[in-house]
């Protein structure tokens, strides 16, 4: 296993079989960080990762990058071992704040920088 520490808001993780890139994209009210988790990107869907009691919440979104829209599509809690706890699937538009550092904005603006190369190519 290698792990390397890009800056304090990124950190990438080489095992055997998988390669995970993790950017800090933002903080929730506790300070706690909210992470993006480039591997989990497909297109414009990815997930976002945070504290949530003793475990982690994962919320997977779907941005309509042209539109500027956001949508929430699962909501799963997986407890202090990585048990899955709690599965929901929802369709919700997350508002976005303009000219804020919101997690969702900052997220969504990587992951539809990417989705426009990969599709210029």
């Amino acid at each position: 296993m290698i792990i390397a520490s890009i800056g304090s808001t990124a950190n990438a993780e080489i095992t055997d079989n998988s390669f995970s890139l993790d950017i800090q994209v933002g903080a929730d009210n506790y300070g706690n960080p909210i992470i993006l988790d480039l591997a989990s990107v497909k297109g414009t869907e990815y997930t976002l990762s945070q504290k949530h009691g003793d475990g982690v919440a994962k919320t997977t979104l779907q941005a309509a990058c042209n539109q500027g829209k956001l949508y929430a599509t699962r909501f799963a809690v997986y407890n202090s071992t990585g048990k899955l706890t709690s599965n929901q699937t929802i369709e919700r538009e997350i508002v976005l704040k303009p000219d804020t550092a919101d997690a969702n904005a900052t997220s969504m603006q990587i992951v539809c920088r990417a989705a426009n190369k990969l599709g210029s190519e």
